[in-house]
């Protein structure tokens, strides 16, 4: 063998291969994404009432686990693979994870499902967790006939249509969550609010708050004095 032909043959394996993973990962990631916005799109379409059928098609495509339908970040879908090596090597798995991040192979789950009775919507539920620059960052939404009674205790108007609600995530890693609980009688603004920023997923940067991830809920999060809470990283908060 030449020695021009050692070196293309070693800039192949060095260079070529490697590039060629990344390609394919990146492009499964995306797609992945794509399937994510759709879904929520669909779902975010769906109204109490509606027939049983309307839920399947927004839910089509998708595996059911655990009762809950999940699509998950394309790169992460290999998950016995991505379990073994969390089992093997924890620090450099999580190191892997943290590069994988910083070149666009975020790690992301959506899970959604429907209430069904009598063959009509009676309840719709998304929720996505995904890694944020800082940390986890969680957002999901639900379309209820009422707000439950646990939330309504710590709203000033009991008569409200759309109330929101903040929770940890306790890790490692650790993170934050924010949940929208709507009604029909919801203004489409507050409807609105449940938009999820997908762009949030296919990120080289990653969001940096909740407020990145659910952009149109800041009209609801400033009517509580919530949108300095939502918007800053919960650290800065901490740190301050």
């Amino acid at each position: 063998m030449t020695r021009r032909k050692l070196l293309a043959l070693t800039a192949v394996v060095l260079v070529g291969i490697p590039l060629a993973l990344y390609l394919f990962l990146f492009a499964l990631q995306a797609y992945s994404v794509w399937q994510a916005s759709r879904m929520l799109d669909r779902l975010e379409a769906l109204r109490i009432g509606d027939p049983a059928q309307e839920c399947d098609r927004a839910l089509d495509g998708t595996a059911p686990e655990n009762g809950t339908h999940t699509i998950a970040a394309g790169t992460y879908r290999f998950v016995r693979l991505t379990e073994w090596a969390v089992k093997v090597e924890a620090r450099l798995a999580d190191k892997a994870i943290a590069l994988a991040d910083r070149v666009g192979l975020r790690s992301w789950k959506l899970r959604a499902n429907c209430g069904i009775k009598d063959g009509h919507v009676t309840g719709v539920t998304a929720g996505l967790m995904v890694d944020g620059r800082e940390e986890i960052l969680g957002a999901g939404w639900r379309l209820v006939s009422a707000i439950p009674d646990s939330l309504l205790r710590h709203e000033p108007d009991k008569s409200v249509a759309t109330s929101i609600h903040f929770a940890a995530i306790d890790g490692p890693p650790n993170g934050e969550d924010v949940e929208i609980f709507a009604t029909m009688r919801s203004s489409p603004a507050d409807l609105s609010a449940r938009r999820i920023d997908t762009r949030c997923l296919l990120s080289f940067r990653g969001c940096e708050s909740l407020c990145q991830l659910l952009p149109h809920a800041t009209r609801i999060l400033e009517a509580r004095d919530l949108a300095s809470f939502a918007c800053q990283p919960s650290h800065w908060r901490y740190e301050k």
